[in-house]
This record gives C-alpha cells, structure tokens and sequence, in this order.
C-alpha cells in the first residue's frame, strides 16, 4: 500500500473510541522532562483529562470528537488544530512526508471519500501474510 493510501485509511479514526490507556502517557508522563505532549492543543488535552483522569478505571473517548459517529473527513481537520488523540495520527500532520496528504484529505470531502473507498477495496485484495512473513497480533500496538 502507498503512503497517500495508508493516510486515507487513517482517516477511519473518525468514528470509534479509544481507550484512555492508549494515550495517557501524552496528558500525564509524555517524557523526562515534559508531562504533556506538547504536540497537543492544551484545551483538547485538558477536555481529555476530564475523560481520564488518573483513575485505575480505564474509559474510552471518542477518537474524533467533532463528528465520533460520521466517516467523514473531519478527523483531518482535527490533526490540523493538533487534536489527533493517538500519537500515531498527529504524527500524520507532523510529518512531512504527509502533512499535505492530510491537508488535502481535510479540505476535500468527496474526493477523501472516493480515495478511502479505493484504498479499503485495495487493503481487501492484499494476502494474508502467515508464517515467517507476518503475524496477526494479539494486542495491536505490541509485536507477538
């Protein structure tokens, strides 16, 4: 799969949620130095604080919070104010490599919606790599 693909497909992270735990070391330990992730819009990060606080109980917020139920491509125009909730989706508008991918993903609509329904129909034709070659992992964000 491409680059440009592989941001269209991100664009998934529209809808659904995400557990508190996935993200929390980005509002409470972020590094040595810095507590929060400063790649963060501080009133989304303290609006993500009210959903998770440092509790034992691990809650989910929604991954898109402008439109958590519609696939559509605001969750791109979310990365452009800094709201990406997972690491791995701000990164998209930090990058270089992809930064005008998701520019232009927030600013077309309809033409987002016809590149992910070609990327999705693409991802479904690819093998599944077993063996030596690949795995299905357990938990996503670990390696078996």
């Amino acid at each position: 799969m491409s680059v440009d693909e592989m941001v269209t497909l991100s664009g998934a992270h529209s809808i659904g949620v995400s557990h508190c735990s996935s993200f929390s070391k980005r509002l409470y330990s972020f590094n040595a130095t810095l507590p929060q992730d400063p790649s963060l819009d501080p009133s989304y990060a303290a609006f993500l604080k009210t959903k998770c606080p440092r509790a034992d109980a691990d809650p989910t917020v929604a991954l898109d919070i402008a439109t958590p139920t519609r696939l559509d491509n605001k969750y791109y125009k979310g990365l452009k104010y800094n709201r990406g909730l997972l690491t791995s989706d701000q990164t998209l508008m930090n990058s270089p490599l992809t930064t005008g991918m998701v520019v232009n993903n927030g600013r077309h609509g309809a033409l987002w919606a016809k590149k992910f329904a070609k990327a999705m129909v693409h991802m479904g034709s690819l093998d599944l790599l077993t063996g030596s070659q690949g795995e299905v992992r357990r938990h996503c964000s670990v390696v078996n």
